[in-house]
C-alpha cells in the first residue's frame, strides 16, 4: 500500500475481540505441581480462578513460580527468613524485571493491568503476610511455622524493581492458601467480590 506521501504505509490493523484487562498470577494458582508437597489444594490448576476472570473478560498473565526454579520441586517446605538471602533477592530481581516489563509493555498500547493474584502465606508470593520459621537452620527438622506481616521475597524485588523504574502497580489481592479454616468455595467468593469492584470502578 502506497501513502500520500508516496511512501509504504502499513494497512490498518483490525480490531478483534480483546478485552485489553489482565491480571496477573501466582504460578501455582494455575499449576499446584509447583507447591510444596503437602500444600496443593486442587490436581491441576484452581479452576475457579480462570473461570472467575473469563467471566469478566480478563486475561491471565502468570508469573513464574522463584521457588521452583531456584531449588526444585523437590524442596522442602522452606520459609521467608530462609530465602531471605542476597542470592536468592538476585534471582528474583531478574523474574521480577520480566513482570514489570509486561506490565509496562501493556501500559504502552492502552491495556490495563488491572491486579496481581497472589498467594498470601507463601513465602515469595504472599503480599499481606508470609511463612517464617522460627527454627530455621541446621539440619531438616519438624517447622515452627508463623507468618509475618510482610510480603513475601519475590513480591518485595518485584514492588521495588517497578519503584525504581517508575512504572505503576495496580493492586495486589493476596488469596489466604494457607488459611486451613477456609474453603476454596469461601476464597473464589471473596475473589469475585474484589475483581467486580475493581471492574466497576
Amino acid at each position: 500500500m502506497i501513502g500520500k506521501d508516496g511512501e509504504s504505509a502499513m494497512p490498518e490493523r483490525n480490531e478483534d475481540a480483546r478485552g485489553k484487562k489482565i491480571v496477573f498470577v501466582s504460578n501455582c494458582l494455575l499449576n499446584a505441581n509447583n507447591k510444596v508437597q503437602e500444600f496443593a489444594r486442587y490436581p491441576g490448576m484452581f479452576f475457579e480462578i480462570v473461570s472467575t476472570l473469563n467471566k469478566y473478560g480478563v486475561g491471565i498473565q502468570q508469573m513464574p513460580c522463584p521457588e521452583t526454579l531456584y531449588m526444585g520441586n523437590q524442596r522442602w517446605g522452606h520459609a521467608r527468613n530462609l530465602y531471605d538471602n542476597v542470592g536468592f533477592r538476585r534471582f528474583c530481581r531478574q523474574l521480577a524485571a520480566q513482570t514489570v516489563d509486561y506490565v509496562e509493555n501493556y501500559d504502552t498500547v492502552g491495556y490495563k493491568s488491572l491486579a496481581f493474584l497472589v498467594c498470601d502465606g507463601s513465602p515469595t508470593c504472599g503480599y499481606n503476610i508470609s511463612s517464617y520459621y522460627a527454627n530455621g537452620g541446621g539440619h531438616p527438622a519438624e517447622p515452627i511455622r508463623s507468618f509475618v506481616e510482610r510480603p513475601g521475597v519475590y513480591m518485595e524485588e518485584l514492588v521495588r524493581e517497578a519503584e525504581a523504574r517508575g512504572v505503576r502497580l495496580p493492586p495486589v489481592y493476596g488469596l489466604p492458601m494457607d488459611d486451613r479454616n477456609r474453603t476454596n468455595e469461601q476464597i473464589i467468593q471473596d475473589f469475585d467480590v474484589f475483581i467486580s469492584e475493581l471492574l466497576s470502578k
